[in-house]
């Protein structure tokens, strides 16, 4: 029996995150972390499966520039690994998606007038661009020490907050600190600030 083309890609992508990202269990999490936060805010960015795959896509590779860097710049080096991979299943345009949500998932918000991949998008791809980097730059600040120490998480939606409730294992300072440092693409997608309670 062939295998689904979604199983295709998703084997390809796990694999070349096994392959080039250094914490292959921090990509991970960050992803689930990334999911759980798409799903939770469903209501207000309305999107569906298609672009949830696109997230999971650039959650589990929005590392592996660490396998090139020597400067810093791990984001920019990950955009551009991701654009040379022959990824089964997706187009290019959502490659290109995957690739820069990978990129601004820390460091420069989008910026269509400063950055040309981005500004070569049509509105509404860009618009989409920014909802799930927004999410990936929280998710990454939920596990910024890379212990794991948020596990799961779940999303009350309010009228000018945002709630965000995490299951944590031990003290998660840190990391609620850094993901309050990365919401603001985030909180400005979504019209409403953003609380994190553990």
């Amino acid at each position: 029996m062939q295998r689904r083309k979604g199983d295709v890609t998703m084997s390809f992508i796990t694999e070349t995150a096994r392959t080039y990202d250094p914490d292959p269990a921090h990509n991970k999490q960050v992803t689930t972390l990334a999911l759980a936060l798409f799903d939770g805010l469903r209501t207000l960015h309305e999107y569906g499966l298609r672009e949830r795959r696109l997230l999971e896509i650039a959650g589990r590779l929005h590392d592996i520039g660490w396998s090139r860097v020597v400067t810093g710049k791990h984001h920019k080096l990950s955009r551009d690994m991701i654009l040379e991979l022959n990824i089964p299943g997706i187009d290019g345009q959502d490659q290109l998606i995957c690739a820069l949500v990978a990129r601004y998932h820390t460091k420069a918000l989008p910026d269509k007038s400063r950055h040309r991949r981005f500004g070569s998008l049509d509105p509404h791809t860009r618009g989409l661009v920014e909802w799930l980097a927004g999410i990936l730059r929280v998710a990454d600040g939920l596990d910024c020490t890379h212990a794991n120490a948020v596990r799961r998480l779940s999303c009350q939606v309010g009228g000018r907050a945002i709630t965000v409730h995490l299951e944590v294992t031990g003290d998660c300072r840190t990391e609620v600190a850094r993901a309050t440092q990365k919401q603001d693409l985030l909180v400005r997608k979504a019209g409403r600030t953003i609380l994190f309670r553990c």
